[in-house]
């Protein structure tokens, strides 16, 4: 991990940000460092953050089921299936960022500089975090703080926040042409714990649109979400 970057100044500011208290700083330390940052790491007991995200995955899907329970009328199958949308990895890499406590994960510098923190480790972590909170407050914390975050999306049924927009596009691509669409990396650029990439994706050469996001995937999701209402528009 980079020196410009401290774990409990940014910790603190998140905390406060969110409204939310802390006693083990630590334990929260834990759900925030991925295996690359342990192993890169000497001199320094740490642990990374899978067993707390075993926690938090089977705390989430037991809060979003008695959320779904209490406030849904409908039949079993559909809780199944809103539950899956609402706790799959796209959906808490979603949260997270929009949370901004993927900003606090701790990865080694290979994952970090090469592709950017991908949404699986987002989404785990998210799910760390919630484990995290369970062991430092309790149940009714965690449930709290889902109600204000997670829940409100629920009462919608809005799947749009986790459209999967490259495969869109790709099925739209293929309905006109063989060929395939590619995404290039233009640039990437910014602090070790801030990293930014530009993408492009192009078809038969043609620049269809750019997006620029904190992992290669979200950049190129969002240049795929541009170059949908590009090529749609165009018809």
């Amino acid at each position: 991990m980079s020196e410009e970057f401290s774990f409990a100044p940014e910790f603190k500011k998140v905390m406060k940000k969110l409204g939310l208290t802390y006693n083990s700083m630590r334990l929260y330390e834990q759900a925030f460092t991925h295996q690359t940052y342990v192993n890169e790491t000497k001199g320094k007991k740490l642990e990374n953050y899978q067993r707390l995200e075993f926690l938090g995955d089977s705390i989430l899907g037991f809060l979003v089921a008695e959320y779904l329970y209490d406030n849904r009328n409908i039949p079993e199958g559909t809780m199944t299936k809103i539950r899956a949308k609402f706790v799959c990895e796209q959906a808490n890499a979603t949260y997270a960022k929009e949370l901004e406590i993927d900003k606090l994960i701790l990865v080694g510098h290979g994952v970090r500089y090469n592709d950017g923190i991908s949404d699986a480790i987002i989404g785990d972590v998210f799910e760390s975090f919630l484990g995290a909170m369970y062991l430092d407050h309790d149940m009714e914390y965690v449930r709290d703080f889902l109600v204000k975050h997670v829940f409100p999306k629920m009462k919608t049924d809005d799947y749009g926040f986790f459209i999967d927009y490259k495969s869109k596009l790709q099925e739209y691509i293929q309905a006109e042409s063989r060929n395939s669409v590619n995404y290039e990396l233009l640039s990437s650029s910014g602090p070790a714990h801030d990293r930014t990439f530009e993408v492009a994706v192009y078809h038969d050469g043609i620049m269809l649109g750019k997006g620029i996001g904190k992992t290669k995937k979200e950049a190129e999701q969002i240049a795929a979400k541009n170059a949908l209402g590009i090529v749609a528009g165009n018809k």
